[in-house]
């Protein structure tokens, strides 16, 4: 167990490196994030979350019909563990991060003021929705920006999320055969598509980390397959960095090439530092979509 982590948070700190000095421009980002992505590690070796009990015949059954096994309520929390994300990342949050800051603040004093341990557990497990938002019953939200209150909570909750993916996907190996465009284990789409191995394209999932396999040719969000309406945009500067573009539903995903890569990539730390390619796909008129798949959860429009 201690070689576990000794060797991930390695990884980390060599990702951080390695973007550092190639990816200046996000200087302001890398001491919160390797300060968070540190206190998720430590977290992740110390959860106390319970097993979601499925009985294997359901597994298949769902997967077989293209379901995935839970949705993003159901996944349990260990609330200890996001407060002591939440609390130990304050120390951490400069001028730079002055949104994050505002958003850590406004959560802080929201569990000040919950004593009892199930209004805090509530309180937590709001954050799993997509559509309602029952913590804004707690939370003051003035002067905060949604999206970084809904990042450092779900930043918080993390952890636990993960540790389930895996543990159902330990206990239930993925048949090979699943190639939807959404997440095998919480129905989400993917943050990152990328390209391994002998080209094989795969994608990230923006809520359990989990990982699978596409199509060549295949767009997330509408499963468009067709190559005529199917296209990258890339810069010469980094050649290994596309965004993949759909015609048909105008949505747009990053994809990263790691076939000639020698360190292996920290997909939480490549979310943030391909941010410029979200701003070159979005001037252009191509729209990234929320996160819960409309496939899975219904309609897109209202889902974050």
């Amino acid at each position: 167990m201690k070689n576990g982590p000794n060797k991930e948070e390695k990884k980390i700190k060599r990702a951080i490196e390695l973007s550092r000095a190639a990816k200046p421009a996000y200087e302001e980002l890398y001491p919160m994030l390797d300060a968070l992505f540190s206190l998720q590690l430590r977290a992740k070796q110390s959860l106390n979350v319970r097993s979601v009990e499925l009985p294997p015949a359901l597994v298949k059954t769902e997967w077989e019909e293209g379901f995935p096994l839970l949705k993003r309520w159901d996944f349990p929390i260990d609330q200890d563990a996001a407060e002591a994300i939440l609390t130990g990342i304050q120390a951490h949050l400069t001028i730079g991060n002055a949104a994050i800051k505002a958003a850590c603040a406004a959560l802080m004093a929201a569990l000040a003021k919950l004593t009892q341990r199930d209004q805090r557990k509530e309180f937590w497990e709001g954050f799993l929705q997509h559509e309602l938002e029952p913590w804004e019953e707690w939370v003051d939200t003035n002067g905060v920006e949604a999206p970084a209150l809904l990042f450092l909570a779900r930043s918080a909750l993390r952890p636990s999320v993960e540790w389930t993916a895996e543990d159902l996907l330990k206990r239930f190996p993925l048949p090979k055969s699943w190639f939807k465009g959404y997440c095998p284990i919480c129905g989400s789409l993917p943050s990152l598509l990328f390209l391994d191995g002998e080209g094989e394209r795969q994608a990230y999932c923006s809520w359990c980390g989990t990982q699978w396999g596409l199509h060549r040719l295949q767009c997330p969000y509408c499963d468009n397959r067709n190559h005529e309406s199917l296209g990258y945009l890339f810069t010469e500067a980094e050649p290994h960095y596309r965004i993949q573009y759909c015609k048909l539903c105008k949505m747009y995903f990053k994809l990263i090439d790691l076939k000639e890569r020698t360190d292996p990539a920290y997909f939480p730390l490549e979310e943030w530092t391909t941010l410029h390619l979200d701003l070159m796909a979005q001037r252009v008129g191509w729209v990234q979509p929320s996160s819960p798949s409309p496939a899975v959860y219904g309609t897109e429009q209202c889902c974050r």
